[in-house]
């Protein structure tokens, strides 16, 4: 047997990250500092100021009715859980 060791250096320190800049770099492909940024409106529908955080439902389907459901979305192209949240949601807020 080998009495070979590894060391191991100190972890990684986690990088800070500049939001505004990162959206910046996604948006535009370059990054740019946060004072150049463009102002923006405050709108209570902006798609970044209402980031809501999903929660993951699992649920257990015969085998036979997921493949119904896989084969019926795919030819609609869409997902089961697209399919699933639209039919949760009308069924809750009726």
């Amino acid at each position: 047997m080998s009495t070979k060791k590894v060391s191991f250096g100190a972890r990684p320190k986690a990088a800070v990250i500049d939001p505004a800049a990162a959206d910046a770099f996604v948006s535009g492909g370059v990054e740019q500092p946060a004072a150049t940024l463009p102002a923006q409106p405050e709108q209570a529908s902006s798609p970044v100021a209402e980031k809501v955080k999903l929660k993951r439902l699992t649920i257990d389907l015969e085998p036979q009715l997921h493949r119904k459901l896989k084969t019926r979305a795919s030819e609609e192209e869409t997902t089961i859980a697209d399919v699933a949240r639209k039919l949760l949601q009308e069924w809750a807020y009726q």
